[in-house]
């Protein structure tokens, strides 16, 4: 069995549509990936030019971010929360190894986008939340020289670990010649890096994200540990912590709004 089995990508992934009569705050953005149109939404900040483009976890959609976009306007960046195949208005149907190939379209597009809305984005951050660090990590591995910086929330060190933990189900990883996971890639990142987890996520464990922190080469990184917090209330029960954390770690990637971001 490998990564892109019909199987693993029921465990993997648990696609919805949209919510009916849903009125975004942000403004509607499609990406065309090879067949699919990857969905998203751009909530942007009033000056700034430095762009979070951000993976969610695997049970999310971009819509239910509407809510808090505006925790991450106040870390002064526009806000770009990019679904799945499958998920919300996206079409196709997901699978593992095309997360990586949505998410090079979607860094590819940015220019378009901008152009679209008379924005420039000067500085890129990528941000991963759960199986969404599988995207952020591979293009701060693959397309370092387009990123500013990266941000992990409660990421996966080895996914086919997890998906032995999910499921009982092995994977031989020499099945999947060529396969590289987030432990592997991050191994070759070297740009800006935080992340945070909590340290009772039943999910995917606090040493996940101790792994990623010691395999990142970058001397600029930084592992903020949420004392209680579980996989899923991450924001909650750390909120002061989570955002701070988000805040100075753009403060410190992109220098030039340095006098400007909110402490």
């Amino acid at each position: 069995m490998k990564p892109d089995d019909t199987t693993i990508s029921s465990i993997l992934f648990h696609p919805r549509p949209e919510y009916a009569g849903f009125v975004p705050g942000g403004i509607r953005t499609i990406t065309i990936s090879g067949s699919a149109k990857i969905g998203g939404y751009l909530h942007l900040h009033p000056t700034s030019e430095t762009l979070l483009l951000f993976f969610h976890g695997n049970g999310e959609l971009a819509a239910d971010y509407d809510d808090i976009a505006s925790f991450f306007i106040d870390s002064d960046v526009s806000f770009w929360i990019v679904d799945y195949r499958g998920y919300g208005r996206s079409s196709g149907l997901p699978a593992y190894s095309l997360m990586f190939e949505d998410a090079t379209a979607l860094i590819d597009d940015i220019p378009r986008m901008a152009r679209a809305v008379a924005r420039t984005f000067r500085y890129i951050v990528v941000m991963g939340r759960s199986l969404g660090s599988a995207s952020a990590i591979y293009l701060a591995s693959r397309h370092a020289s387009k990123l500013s910086g990266l941000i992990l929330d409660s990421p996966y060190a080895n996914g086919l670990e997890l998906i032995y933990r999910l499921s009982g189900i092995a994977i031989n990883r020499q099945n999947s010649p060529g396969f590289m996971d987030n432990i592997d890639l991050m191994r070759t990142v070297s740009l800006p890096t935080l992340i945070v987890h909590g340290t009772v996520d039943r999910i995917i464990p606090i040493s996940d994200a101790r792994a990623l922190y010691d395999a990142c080469t970058d001397k600029m990184r930084c592992l903020v540990e949420i004392d209680g917090a579980g996989h899923n209330d991450l924001m909650l029960r750390g909120a002061d912590r989570y955002w701070s954390a988000i805040r100075k770690h753009i403060m410190q990637t992109i220098p030039t709004q340095n006098h400007y971001l909110k402490r």
